[in-house]
């Protein structure tokens, strides 16, 4: 799993993770699938927020594209430096998703990202208070107990961001009404350079995760 990971991260690492190429236009690359779930990964590259620029958040897009080809699920992720599509009010990036799930009947969301986390979480559930689930709870339920059986420690943090209404996972459940779910994985556990048995067991568990959603 390590080289196809690290193959698959290769485009986002280009020019120090500014991305694929530094004249393209395009602002976001698109899989498709026909398992009716959309992978994201708005963070694979350097992100500009404000006068800001923010770290790529590694490994994110890999993970995304080696799980849309496991599950035959649909995925779109950024693949060179533009605006950060989970602050800004208006993005392409964000519409592309919005368009994505109109267009192919998407029924569910996983939006993937990374943080450092100061405890030992593996990963955490973002859903604003549950909100953002459109009144699918037991999909969280789900999460944890696989948790369980794949030795992956969940955390759910609901406080929503202070502009939650420009995150992805808000305008998706919103405008598309179906449950969408930010998933936080802990930087440590994307090191896949010296270790790739912790982010395997999270690529299994995501893998049963969506197999499950797609046969309920």
């Amino acid at each position: 799993m390590k080289e196809e990971m690290l193959s698959l991260e290769a485009d986002f690492a280009n020019n120090e993770y500014f991305g694929t190429n530094v004249w393209t236009d395009e602002k976001y690359r698109v899989l498709s699938g026909n398992v009716p779930v959309l992978l994201s990964a708005p963070h694979t590259v350097n992100q500009i927020r404000g006068d800001d620029v923010r770290d790529a958040e590694k490994f994110t897009g890999a993970l995304v594209r080696y799980l849309s080809s496991a599950t035959n699920s649909y995925a779109i992720f950024q693949i060179f430096t533009h605006s950060d599509p989970n602050t800004d009010k208006e993005n392409d990036y964000k519409n592309g998703i919005i368009n994505i799930i109109n267009g192919f009947n998407i029924k569910l969301l996983l939006d993937i990202h990374s943080s450092t986390f100061k405890d030992d979480t593996d990963i955490d559930i973002v859903t604003n208070n549950r909100e953002s689930l459109r009144g699918m709870d037991t999909l969280v339920d789900k999460l944890k107990e696989l948790g369980i059986k794949y030795d992956v420690k969940f955390d759910e943090m609901n406080e929503p961001n202070k502009q939650k209404e420009n995150e992805i996972i808000y305008a998706s459940s919103l405008l598309c009404n179906i449950p969408s779910i930010r998933l936080v994985i802990n930087n440590k556990r994307l090191n896949i350079e010296e270790d790739d048995s912790s982010i395997k067991k999270i690529e299994e568990l995501l893998e049963e995760f969506i197999s499950y959603f797609n046969y309920s």
